[in-house]
């Protein structure tokens, strides 16, 4: 009888044979998890705990101070792609910023209000009586009371962004646009850049 001769196996079939001997079941794996919680991860381990979870009440302050989500990127040192990664796969940098914009968006419509019906305000002032030598002898400070004007270029905008289908400039244009997109989403018309609307 002749004897078998044994497959000669080079290094690199012995690593897969290793490879193979050792493939992770689903009860090991739950193990490796357990152990080890980054074990699946590939690639760069995430900076959101570092460069923006201890900030997120200072990113809060800054969006409700009108500070853009691009700036805020370049102020924490983070990427646009990796920022809204992060706002993905963390609900409460949504929530934050969501929160602080409505609340940015409100103070701004407020202001625009005041400035339309028009308000009061108090004025200081300080004058400072000097001796002839240069010295400050007295300081008197008087306050009072003024009015700010309605102002008439800011009724116009709120009426016409506010109301548009009453106070648009050219009612006309407003309608021809409404036909436009109406034709275009039932497919009779291609809206290419609404050219001439």
């Amino acid at each position: 009888m002749a004897k078998k001769i044994p497959k000669h196996q080079k290094n690199g079939d012995k690593k897969d044979a290793a490879k193979k001997k050792t493939a992770p079941t689903p009860e090991t794996e739950a193990e490796n998890d357990v152990e080890n919680p980054t074990a699946k991860r590939r690639g760069a381990k995430s900076q959101y705990e570092n460069k923006v979870k201890p900030y997120l009440e200072d990113i809060a302050r800054y969006t409700r101070c009108g500070v853009t989500e691009g700036q805020l990127c370049a102020y924490y040192g983070v990427g646009k792609t990796q920022w809204a990664a992060y706002k993905k796969n963390y609900p409460e940098l949504n929530e934050t910023l969501y929160e602080a914009k409505q609340i940015f968006k409100t103070e701004l419509e407020n202001a625009a209000y005041k400035v339309a019906y028009g308000y009061e305000y108090t004025e200081e002032k300080t004058v400072e009586e000097k001796s002839p030598t240069g010295k400050v002898v007295s300081v008197t400070t008087t306050t009072q009371k003024r009015y700010a004007k309605p102002d008439p270029a800011m009724i116009q905008f709120l009426l016409i962004n506010r109301f548009k289908d009453e106070y648009a400039r050219d009612p006309q244009v407003i309608e021809l646009r409404k036909r436009a997109l109406e034709l275009a989403e039932k497919g009779k018309m291609p809206l290419e850049g609404g050219e001439g609307l």
